[in-house]
């Protein structure tokens, strides 16, 4: 009766796992994107927050970041061309902070730049959220980072 449990307590356990995202390769980030931008982020906000991604049981937080970019060049532009402003776009990137027990899985965009670099975006549309999203985990492409100054 105890292996049984056991049994059944692993079994049940590894059913949700999930390995995490390898990076797509530029092939298949141009494929899969509905816009490609280059531009600067001008402005970055996070917030911490309950994780949308991670449902199993225990304690999930994830950082969410919301980045105003001023586009430079579009490279890939979407069917629906109304859906942004032509000079500036907002995104919303995350990544995982807390996963209490750890887990494996989808752990977020690779590459979050700081107000001032300039990236590549390879974004596609959150349709509920009404907003641009990196495509997982590296649709975001860091050419020129800027660094803090240390005082």
């Amino acid at each position: 009766m105890k292996q049984l449990l056991i049994t059944i307590i692993v079994t049940l356990a590894t059913i949700h796992l999930e390995a995490a995202m390898a990076p797509l390769s530029q092939e298949k980030l141009e494929k899969q994107s509905e816009l490609i931008i280059v531009g600067k982020v001008i402005g970055l906000e996070t917030k911490v927050q309950k994780s949308k991604i991670e449902q199993s049981f225990g304690i999930h937080r994830d950082r969410v970041y919301k980045i105003k970019i001023q586009i430079k060049r579009i490279h890939k532009t979407s069917p629906d061309q109304t859906t942004f402003n032509k000079k500036k776009l907002f995104i919303e990137a995350w990544q995982s902070i807390t996963r209490i027990p750890p887990l494996p899985g989808p752990q977020g965009h690779s590459n979050i730049p700081r107000t001032g670099s300039i990236v590549k975006l390879y974004l596609v549309r959150n349709k509920t959220k009404k907003l641009w999203e990196p495509i997982l985990p590296n649709g975001i492409q860091i050419i020129n980072e800027i660094k803090e100054k240390k005082d």
